[in-house]
Parts: structure tokens; sequence; C-alpha cells
């Protein structure tokens, strides 16, 4: 029945107030109370017409109703259905995707209510005719999920106005928060806050802006360690050693494996001091579905609070800064580089099974830089370097079982040095091959970087610190991530979990220390007995992360030193990632102390030209960074090994030009450039026809395998 043929619907709202004015002992007549009131579902079924109470009844219990029900047995049986969440939330979630829409419109709306001209406006409602709101608006209504309101705020507007029963809303509200929230309420104090408020029996209810400021207050760093100091002796001392140690996390079984100064385990003791001061509670959490092996009781410091704590600890100070320090500084990036050109120069042979040979890999080994620290050995940077050039294509394989240099190769030479590291991270944050689950670990490196781009660059932090907020972080946000979903739609709730609260933080912590410190993000600092207790971002790491940093005066001024033996001494500044890569290109280590010590070598002009890095660059680098002029046969040997290695010069005349005759006559013989060439000037020039633009001719013919740098 269309909502223009149901007659007075209007009626319905009149006997609903009229309803509400007896039970609030006022005269039919008077509905100036009645404005005041707020409607709830008892109002709202004791309004309902005879020709809807059968509907409504089959709606809301499922079945229809017995011819023989009296009206007032058949009422108090819809309240009893409504008075159910579990019933209200199916009925709810099983309405069709048009009513639906427009219930949780007016469900977000104040009061829970709206104009119908409100509503027609909304966004996700512009599809809807007005004929179409109309009649999906009465079929709600027939259902007494919505009724038609008599507020003083919806009177101004003139025009029909429709609301959610209070008791109805709320009830939808409660649900779908517990649904949405789940673990958050235990991990967070903001989670604790909203549970308290939302509990149906709390004898004061507060607005949403009110208890905004309650959690501001409550989260507060010095209110946070205040209440923890204010604990008493046994349980504060417990709360500090679960914070620092654990995280803030401590189950049952591990509180009687540790060393404390506590009797006995008391959960119903602790739990109630912490809530009520506001640090944390104690709780029996099954993570089982969340694909997390967790089950048992477990006392938890909020989130918040755990992480006030740690800020007063987690950077050691003078008195506890590390002992000894670890860098690797643009190591990795340069050690690409170098695998790329022992590629070209060398015809590198792998297994059936895509292994390169191990003969082969120590010979390579000998190719990089031989300092990956005490964090990895040489061995896993190569297994390392080779996953990655081989999942970004940068080599490929060719029929004989051997590796070529790819496009996606050359064109990672030719990427500055902040584009190579963002394709480094993504790779390292993706990686299998770490320990852990696959799920929880990329999902908590993601929360580990942001956390990262928060500290400060340069200072060391307790190692277990972020992988502490993250692992937290994470848990907290389960639900809201669909982690459970997963796990029950992949087949995993059903497999063993295979990480405690405590691995997840500790695989977390392996990651940092394999992938972030090789990336050089990351240093590590050791304390006496060489174990790893804390990390710095490295002015290198925030740049690439985009951390807002002062620029350093001192990276202005020059600083190399370029000696007539070929010699490169660079004095560091704190900023000189870029131009380490640089040199790395073309020069070989020989030292790093205070000062880092090169050495230009033919071999690695040679491999820079390889790489698309052309003699201009290399001794516009040297010169542009030097504090004292570059020595002239430095420069001239640079030119001059370019020439050997086969370089040639393409002008804007299309003319192309090699000192070397050899050069030309391979260049001439090569089928796959006949068809450029023009006519041949001399034994050392030649003129390439005009199709094609000076630049994109020097990309052709370095795909062809031929060295060309453009000039005047």
């Amino acid at each position: 029945m269309t909502p223009s043929a149901r007659g007075p619907r209007r009626s319905k709202s009149q006997s609903i107030t009229n309803a509400a004015a007896s039970r609030a002992g006022a005269p039919q007549s008077g509905p100036k109370k009645v404005q005041s009131q707020r409607l709830s579902a008892e109002l709202v079924v004791a309004g309902l017409g005879e020709e809807d109470q059968a509907e409504v009844y089959r709606f809301w219990l499922g079945v229809r109703a017995p011819a023989d029900l009296k009206e007032v047995a058949l009422k108090a049986a819809v309240l009893d259905a409504i008075s159910n969440d579990e019933i209200v939330s199916a009925r709810v979630s099983g309405m069709g995707q048009r009513m639906l829409t427009i219930f949780d419109a007016l469900l977000a709306s104040p009061r829970h209510e709206l104009p119908v001209s409100e509503l027609s406006l909304k966004r996700e409602l512009s599809y809807l005719s007005s004929y179409d709101l109309k009649a999906s608006l009465a079929v709600l209504e027939r259902h007494a999920l919505i009724a038609a309101s008599t507020s003083t705020e919806m009177l101004r507007y003139g025009s029909a106005a429709y609301t959610i029963p209070f008791d109805i809303a709320e009830q939808v509200l409660r649900t779908r928060r517990a649904a949405r929230r789940g673990v958050f309420d235990v991990f967070a104090l903001r989670g604790h806050l909203d549970r308290l408020h939302d509990n149906p029996e709390a004898k004061i209810k507060h607005s949403a802006g009110r208890r905004r400021e309650f959690y501001k207050m409550y989260s507060n760093e010095s209110q946070c360690v205040a209440r923890i100091e204010r604990l008493p002796e046994g349980l504060r001392a417990l709360v500090e050693k679960v914070i620092l140690e654990f995280g803030g996390m401590l189950t049952k079984d591990m509180f009687e494996r540790i060393e404390h100064d506590l009797p006995h385990w008391n959960a119903r003791r602790w739990g109630k001091l912490l809530e009520q001061s506001m640090v944390g509670t104690v709780e029996r959490l099954d993570l089982g579905r969340y694909g997390v092996h967790h089950n048992d009781e477990t006392l938890i410091v909020f989130n918040e609070v755990a992480l006030a704590w740690l800020k007063r600890v987690a950077v050691p100070g003078d008195p506890d800064a590390p002992k000894e320090e670890a860098s690797l500084g643009v190591d990795l990036v340069s050690n690409i580089s170098r695998f790329i050109g022992y590629i070209l120069d060398h015809d590198v042979r792998f297994t059936v099974r895509g292994e390169i040979f191990k003969t082969t890999e120590k010979r390579i080994l000998q190719e990089l830089i031989p300092n990956p620290g005490r964090e990895l050995a040489r061995e896993e940077v190569l297994a390392f370097i080779y996953s990655f050039a081989r999942h970004q294509r940068l080599i490929e394989t060719t029929g004989e079982r051997t590796f070529s240099f790819s496009s996606e190769g050359r064109d990672w030479e030719s990427r500055n040095l902040e584009e190579k590291f963002e394709s480094l991270l993504a790779f390292a944050s993706e990686e299998r091959s770490l320990g852990g689950e696959y799920f929880h670990q990329t999902r908590m490196r993601e929360i580990y970087i942001r956390l990262l781009k928060r500290i400060d660059v340069g200072v060391w932090y307790d190692l277990m610190y972020l992988p502490f907020l993250a692992r937290n972080t994470y848990l907290s946000n389960l639900d809201e991530l669909a982690v459970e979903d997963y796990f029950q739609s992949t087949g995993g709730a059903q497999d063993a979990p295979r990480e405690d609260l405590q691995r997840m933080a500790w695989n977390l912590v392996g990651w940092v220390r394999k992938r972030l410190y090789l990336l050089g993000i990351v240093d590590i600092g050791y304390d006496g007995h060489g174990r790893p207790v804390a990390m710095r971002l490295t002015r290198m790491g925030g740049k690439m992360l985009g951390v807002p940093m002062e620029s350093d005066s001192a990276a202005k001024i020059g600083n190399l030193i370029v000696t007539p033996d070929f010699e490169v001494v660079l004095f560091p500044t704190g900023d000189d990632a870029e131009l380490i890569h640089d040199l790395d290109r073309f020069c070989g280590r020989e030292g790093s102390d205070d000062l880092m010590h090169f050495r230009i070598l033919e071999k690695g002009v040679n491999r820079a030209l390889a790489e698309g890095l052309l003699p201009d660059r290399i001794t516009a680098t040297l010169v542009q960074n030097s504090r004292t002029p570059v020595p002239q046969n430095v420069l001239f040997s640079i030119r001059s090994w370019a020439c050997q290695a086969g370089l040639m010069q393409l002008n804007s005349k299309h003319e192309l030009s090699s000192d070397n005759p050899d050069q030309m006559e391979r260049f001439l013989g090569d089928p796959s450039v006949r068809a450029h060439v023009s006519q041949v000037l001399n034994e050392k020039q030649v003129k390439l026809k005009s199709r094609s633009t000076p630049k994109r001719l020097q990309a052709l013919l370095r795909d062809l395998g031929f060295l060309v740098e453009l000039v005047d």
C-alpha cells in the first residue's frame, strides 16, 4: 500500500502522542508535555493501529500472529522482541539496502530524527525519487522502526519528519559499537571510557563533547604517569615491569615464571584497582579467532598509559647510551649497483631452481662493500639483493640460463636515491622470508613506520619502544582491520596460531634489525655485552621517510678533497647519503673512520657508464663537492677511460662520433643499427637519420648496448 493510499497517516502519530500524554498524566489535548518527551519503542507500539499490528508482529517475531491473540499480548510480544539486542540487530541488518540507508541516515542525525526534506538531500539517497523515499519511510514506519516526529525542532520545518525510537537507536548503536570495537575496549583507555559511558546502568550520561574532555584529561602524559605512581607499592612495581619488559601485557602463565615480589596472581583485586585508577584492567582474553596464540587471563595496561610511561624511559640519555654503534648508510643501494655491475660484466649462470651457483656467489661477495655489521652476514645481504633484483625485474633470465640487464634495471639506475629507497622499503615491508605471521607482521610494519616518523632524528631510543607501541596499536584495531574475518575466510582460524603477544613484538624487532638497519633507515646500538638495546632514526632515514628536518649549513660547503693519485676523501656532515651513493658508483672504498676514503677506479667508471652515469655527471659530482680544484689528470683520465669503454657522442645534428675507431667499426657492423645510419662521414663519425630526437636515439642505442652522451 502506498503512502498516498493509506489515508491519514498522521492519525497514527496522534495516537502515539495521546499514548505518551496519558502516560505522562496529562490530558490528550495538551501536546506541550509530549513534545519534550523522548519517543520510545513502547510508545510507538502502543500507538499502532489495527491494520499494522499483524504486520509488525510478523516482522519482529518472524511468524504470523495467532488469530486468537489479544492486542495486549500481541504488543507485549513485540516489545519483548524489540528489547532483545540480537533480534534488533538481525532485523536492521536484514533490511533492504534502500531502507537501511534511510535508517542509517536517521541514526547518524542529532536525536536520530530528520525532516523528509532533509533526507531527500542526503547524497546517499539522491538517487531515490520522492515516491520511492516516501514508500520506504512508510515500510519502516509500519515495522515500528521509525515514527513521525513530534519534537519542536522538527515542527519548525513545516513538513513531515521522522525519528527512530531512542531505545531502538541505542540498541543498534551499542551493538554496532561492540562489534566495531571489540578488543578496543580492553586495550585502549578510550575504549574503556566509551564502555563505561555506554553502560546502561551508568547513573550519569555525558555528551560526546564531555566524553572527549574526559579522555583528553585521562590520557594526558603526566596524568597517566601520576596514576601509575599512586598505585599500591606491589602492584605499581608489577605494572612498571609489565610496561618495560612486556609492553603493557602480562599473562598469568608468564607471571608465574618471572621474578616479582607479589605472593600470587590476584586478578579480581588488580583489575578493580587498575580500572578505578584508569590505568588498565585484568581480563581473560582469547585471541585465537584473530590468529594470535593467546588464551589466558591477562594484565593489560591501556595503550595510552603504557605510551606515557615508556616515553619516560625510552630515551636512554648519556648514562645509558649504547657502548657500540652500527650504521650502514647507503651501503645497500651501492651494493645493488655493484651486483648489477657484476651481472653486466660476467655471464652469471643460475641453477634449475633459479639460484646463483655458490662459487659465483663468493665472487660477487668480493665486489660488495664488506661491512654488513653484526646484524647480517654478507651472504644474507646478497640474498636480499638477489630477491629484490628478481622481484623488481632489474635482471632477467636468458635462454642460456644466465642473467642479463633489463630495461627496468636501466630505469632503476637513473632514479634518484629517494625513489630507490621507496622501492626497497616497499619490498622489505612485504617480505615473507622473516619470522612471524605474515598477515600480522606486514600491518605492524606499516604502523612501525608511521611511529618512526614521529621520533627525533639522531636520538637513541630503547629498541623495544616502537615495536611494543606498534603491536599494541595493532591489537587495539583488530576489529577495525577485520582480522577475524580474514582468518575465518582463509581457514586460518582452524590452524594453530603461530605467534603470541610477545613474539609479535620480537618478530617485529627482528625485521627492524634485519631490514630497516640494512636500508640505513635506523642505526643499532649495543650494550657492553654486545646485545642490541637501542635504535635511532638516521638523518638519511628521516629524509627518506619525509620527516621535516632543519637544513645542515655545513652540507652546503664542499666536503671532498680529490688528490692527483685518484684518492677521494669525504668529510662527513651527517647529510651525505646521496653524495656517498654517487661516489660508490664509480669509486672503491678504502676505509671509513672519522673520514671516508674512496679511490676512483677505471673499473668503477666503466661500471658507472654501464649503469647510465656518464662522464659529465661523474666529473660534476667531484667538482661541485670538492673544497679544492679537482686535479686535471683525474678529469682527463675519467674521460679517457670512458672513451676506451666505448662512449660515443651525439650532437644536435644527429652526428654520432667516437675517438675509438674499433668502437665505430663495431657500431657499423651491428645489424640492429644499420637502419638508423644515414651516411658514414669518416672512420670516426657517422650521420644518423633524423626520424627521432637525439634523446630518443640515445635511449634506443643504449638498449642496443651502445653508450652515448649528448653534446652541443
